[in-house]
């Protein structure tokens, strides 16, 4: 084998293996792609499923019993939780530990009985071969939308309106898709989804 088939033969695994690493590279970033893809998903539909939950609710627990002087005309001070008291009720948090303190397994939530039991909520979940969530939420109070303020905005007065923000919180790591160094970019992803709820 002369000089010049000796060349041709080192170039020749030099653009094979350049090739390869290529289609290695764009393999794992398509990888990452998905997952991240998937994880956010996952996120929406978590944030989505406890809103859905929190809106089956009664509206507040002084309106559970519904009783009957309550009308468009009633004031929503007599039967509406003053917004520093938004939160579960005493005793609401009482099953948390029923199934043997495991948080994964913890249903924080399942004695709720109004909207506003989920303010200040936190739970970890983890789903498998997915990722590892932190869901937050918060309740407030938001005024009537007008002509002149189109959008409810945050007040301490209590009103017939609630507003619910769910916060989604997981880690994704951009590693790959950066090239840079395993584990040195890890960053957090978030989804908000917020509703607002009306007493009747």
């Amino acid at each position: 084998m002369g000089t010049g088939q000796m060349m041709l033969s080192i170039c020749a695994l030099v653009l094979l293996g350049a090739t390869v690493l290529s289609v290695n590279n764009n393999s794992l970033n398509q990888g990452t792609i998905l997952r991240q893809s998937q994880s956010g998903i996952y996120a929406v539909s978590l944030a989505n499923s406890y809103i859905q939950k929190a809106l089956s609710l009664d509206f507040d627990e002084k309106t559970v019993q519904r009783p009957s002087t309550l009308n468009w005309s009633t004031p929503p001070s007599m039967y509406c939780t003053r917004y520093d008291s938004l939160g579960p009720e005493t005793g609401a948090l009482a099953n948390q530990n029923k199934w043997g303190g495991n948080p994964e397994y913890a249903q924080k939530d399942s004695s709720f009985d109004d909207f506003d039991d989920y303010n200040n909520f936190n739970i970890d979940t983890a789903i498998t071969h997915v990722d590892k969530f932190h869901i937050s939420a918060s309740v407030y109070y938001v005024t009537q939308p007008t002509a002149l303020v189109p959008t409810p905005t945050y007040t301490t007065t209590q009103t017939w309106l609630k507003r619910i923000d769910i916060c989604v919180n997981s880690s994704i790591n951009r590693t790959v898709a950066t090239g840079l160094v395993q584990g040195k970019d890890v960053g957090t992803d978030t989804i908000k989804i917020s509703y607002i709820k009306s007493f009747y």
